[in-house]
């Protein structure tokens, strides 16, 4: 049996093995619950918060308050368009949501929630957290300290109750006072209920003979230098022919200048090796597969010195997973070993530190699944440590080593395990969200990465209306704010969808580039150029920062602008120049406060906004919300909105017809459909939107910037399958959106500078 509590009530349950993974609804409070199971959340990619998070201003900008906007739910890289109707939200949810969102100042009228479905790209319901303030920690310090007299269990179903009436109470109030008031009792209360389900878990802990785990835990230092020093030079002749080469590229666990390319359909395998800083090519391995070996994930490594080459295999016979490692500049094989017992699936593995390989691997033990770590040395395939941890501490999707091997972190839903590779021990379970100011306490963790250096680990996060770069210092163990936009900046850059990491550092720690698409300059918290996606590709290639250049592929896009296949692709990849020098003139001007036609920091312009065709709504109504979302985002850059200005921003705006999606309703999850969505056999017309930004200087009419964009979802998830209530979640994504467009914030009168961000076209 599993035990386990609602997050919200705390309510007990008991459930079946066979239940594990399941998502059920609290009986007591309604709250939508995943049964824990000892394996990792397969979902885990897809989770978005639907908690509102408080904008912060940029420097330089104006003192209006930002409106919230509703969050959209995540697309879908899936090729198959989905709409889903699902029953509606738990009553909790509704109305705690109802209180934050009155306490925040949101004067807007409150839109009916979305509910979550079970899709690929699922939404999440949470419960809402009250903020840590001074009173709440007051207020939780004097839960602590309270006693009833009455059992855990007894007093924890009498404050459930309590919390209902609240909760009715709430929906009932009609004054932020009232509301204030009852939320204060409600938080009182759910404090007091956080204090007897800790202490009803430290008492199940002890009488298990098991320790509770620690409140603090005590710092040190998480810092891993690499094991290679990398020194890119300002110019590059780098060239190598991809054309009879995988589209995978086999890359090291950490920040590395070496790369491996396999060539397509080799038998035997044909593996090449390059220094990509050098321009040379340092070894070449030929791999012949025995009868008895298959090869299930094309999962290479390669040592982050270029020295070591690793692949895994599986015997036909016994099904016997095993390790096999080659001399990269002598090509010969160096030591082969059996990974794990027959049946055993190695889910990870990978070249750590200079000379040893880990693994991660789920063995199965009558209906449970134990998830063992195992580490060997790569030269002799001897083993070094071999440990059993729970399945839910390490996540396979979210997992990166640090640059000298020493150390694994793996988000799991924003708490970061620490391993310590040498011993294979948890060191630290490092709650993210924790860390965070009360306003982004409901991020969601996109992307994690360790800096170059092994000083600092980067986190790309998102929220319903801010996407953030967080610092986490490995040092100090300290959290800093990088860099962050309005908006969900993965609706502008991940479309086409983006193969390489969404968070890259630049070699020398001072930018990073989002999406493979912006370069944020970490000083300065501003993008200073953008890259043009390749017209005509289904997903963009993989972009390698520099200093200098960026190392990216030719002739990427399969067919041309009419659909053709283009033959004889000849793709290369190349170093390709960065406008260093142009930006850093530009910024010089910006900085400088020359003259600009565009220059932000309190600069009056107006908005206009042109509609064209809707299929649903007024144009009046239309261009009112537009020209407010407008509003936010330049007044969020430093503008200040004017009426009648010289500089005008205007969005011209008009719907059409999108896709059509293809319905399907929600059921019980299976083993061949983990989701649950059963097709109906019905489809629902969607609405596109097309638009278009636009700089102008009123006096002349001369557009100083333009930018088109279409929004046609290939995901939707509705209560109502209506093609009005499609064209509504759209318009509501459109608005998220914007908020995140990139727009210059300088435009020079000098035709010799740049405008900033610039914005660079990649080869084709």
């Amino acid at each position: 049996m599993i035990k386990f509590e609602c997050d919200t009530c705390f309510q007990e349950y008991k459930v079946r093995d066979d239940r594990a993974g399941q998502t059920l609804k609290c009986k007591s409070c309604g709250h939508k619950m995943r049964v824990p199971s000892g394996e990792d959340d397969v979902y885990d990619d897809f989770a978005a918060s639907s908690q509102t998070v408080r904008k912060k201003k940029t420097p330089g900008g104006s003192n209006s308050d930002s409106k919230k906007k509703k969050g959209s739910a995540k697309k879908s890289n899936a090729p198959v368009t989905i709409i889903v109707g699902v029953i509606s939200f738990a009553v909790a949810f509704y109305l705690s949501s109802n209180f934050v969102k009155g306490l925040m100042g949101n004067k807007e009228k409150e839109a009916e929630p979305v509910p979550p479905a079970i899709v690929q790209n699922e939404a999440k319901s949470t419960t809402t957290t009250p903020d840590r303030n001074s009173t709440a920690e007051t207020t939780t310090s004097n839960a602590s300290t309270q006693s009833s007299g009455l059992s855990s269990s007894d007093e924890l179903a009498q404050l459930r109750k309590k919390m209902g009436e609240y909760l009715k109470a709430g929906k009932a109030a009609t004054t932020d006072a009232e509301k204030r008031a009852i939320f204060e009792k409600m938080k009182l209360t759910q404090a007091r209920m956080k204090v007897l389900s800790d202490q009803r878990k430290a008492a199940r802990a002890a009488q298990n003979g098991n320790k509770p785990a620690a409140e603090k835990q005590v710092w040190r230092s998480l810092v891993d230098p690499p094991l290679v020093t990398t020194k890119w030079p300002e110019r590059s002749k780098l060239k190598i022919d991809l054309e009879d080469m995988e589209d995978k590229k086999i890359t090291p666990s950490s920040y590395s200048p070496f790369m491996g390319f396999r060539h397509k359909g080799a038998d035997p395998y044909r593996i090449e090796v390059w220094n990509l800083t050098t321009a040379e090519k340092t070894g070449e391995i030929t791999i012949p597969i025995e009868k008895n070996r298959m090869i299930i994930k094309q999962d290479f490594c390669l040592s982050t010195d270029g020295k070591y080459y690793m692949m895994s295999f599986l015997t036909r016979d016994t099904k016997t997973p095993l390790l096999a490692t080659w001399d990269v500049s002598t090509g010969e094989k160096l030591a082969e070993w059996e990974a794990d017992i027959p049946n055993g699936n190695m889910t990870d593995y990978e070249i750590i530190g200079a000379r040893q390989a880990f693994a991660k691997i789920l063995r199965k033990n009558g209906t449970q699944f134990q998830t063992i770590l195992k580490t060997w040395d790569l030269t002799s395939g001897k083993l070094l440590k071999e440990k059993e941890i729970p399945g839910s501490e390490f996540s396979s999707v979210h997992s990166k080593i640090s640059p000298g091997g020493k150390y694994l972190i793996s988000n799991n839903s924003g708490k970061l395990n620490v391993f310590d590779l040498s011993s294979l021990d948890r060191i630290y379970q490092i709650d993210f969200k924790e860390m965070l100011p009360d306003a982004y306490k409901f991020l969601i963790v996109n992307t994690i990465e360790f800096s170059p250096d092994g000083k600092e680990l980067g986190l790309l996060t998102e929220g319903m209306d801010v996407t953030s770069v967080w610092i986490l210092d490995l040092a100090q163990g300290s959290v800093a704010l990088g860099y962050e936009v309005p908006g969900t900046l993965s609706e502008v850059l991940d479309e086409p969808s983006y193969k390489g990491n969404h968070l890259a550092w630049n070699p020398n720690g001072e930018s990073w580039l989002l999406y493979g698409a912006c370069l944020v300059d970490r000083l300065r918290k501003e993008v200073l150029w953008n890259l043009k996606p390749v017209p005509h590709v289904m997903m963009r290639d993989e972009v390698i920062l520099t200093p200098h250049y960026l190392l990216v592929e030719t002739e990427s896009a399969l067919s041309d602008a009419k659909g053709r296949v283009r033959l004889n692709r000849k793709p290369k990849l190349v170093a390709w120049e960065l406008p260093v020098t142009k930006v850093a003139e530009s910024l010089a001007a910006y900085e400088s406060e020359n003259e600009a036609l565009v220059g932000r920091d309190g600069q009056e312009v107006s908005i206009e906004v042109d509609t064209g065709n809707l299929k649903f709504g007024n144009s009046d109504e239309v261009k009112t919300i537009l020209a407010d979302v407008i509003q936010k985002r330049l007044e969020l850059d430093g503008f200040e909105v004017a009426a009648d200005q010289p500089i005008v921003f205007k969005i011209d705006y008009q719907e059409q017809d999108g896709n059509k999606l293809q319905m399907t309703k929600r059921g019980q999850p299976t083993p061949g459909n983990p989701l649950g969505r059963t097709p109906t056999g019905e489809t629902l017309q969607a609405t596109a939107a097309v638009f278009k930004l636009s700089w102008i200087e009123k006096a002349t009419n001369k557009t100083l910037w333009s930018k088109e964009a279409l929004v046609n979802p290939r995901f939707i998830a509705l209560r109502d399958a209506t093609e009005e209530a499609a064209r509504k979640q759209m318009f509501e994504r459109l608005q998220n959106r914007l908020m995140a467009e990139s727009i210059p914030y300088f435009i020079p009168q000098n035709k010799n500078l740049t405008l900033l961000p610039m914005e660079i076209t990649l080869p084709d």
